[in-house]
């Protein structure tokens, strides 16, 4: 609220401040601010972005290595199941042929199968298996 002792009932007149191209603008602060936020929000949209790529750039090296798996076992790629969608240190496939754990070379590019045997195999469920 302005209180101006001068001119008692007549109406206040705010002057421009701070003109720009777009207008007068009053609030410098507000404008930083709503900046401010603005870079926030652009930069978290980015951030998004950068992950579905990555994520969609991970399922396709694990398609890869599904591929590779099938025709290393000599099974339908149909029947091999993983329990990550991205390639890590802690990937199990199960395949007709039974479980495998995937190991990685440093860089990622190449792998090797190293059968794994289960105590109680029967007992484990693949989501999404019929």
């Amino acid at each position: 609220m302005i209180h101006d002792t001068k001119n008692v009932g007549k109406p206040t007149v705010l002057t421009c401040r701070f003109p720009t191209f777009y207008g007068c603008l009053l609030h410098k602060d507000l404008s930083i601010i709503f900046g401010t936020l603005l870079l926030l929000i652009l930069g978290m949209q980015y951030n998004d972005f950068s992950n579905i790529q990555n994520s969609i750039k991970q399922s396709g090296q694990m398609t890869t290595v599904v591929k590779a798996v099938a025709r290393q076992l000599k099974v339908s790629k149909q029947d091999i199941s993983v329990n990550s969608t991205t390639p890590n240190d802690n990937v199990l496939v199960k395949t007709p042929k039974g479980f495998f754990r995937v190991d990685y070379n440093t860089d990622g590019s190449q792998f090797v199968l190293e059968q794994v045997i289960l105590h109680d195999s029967d007992a484990v469920k693949v989501e999404g298996e019929k």
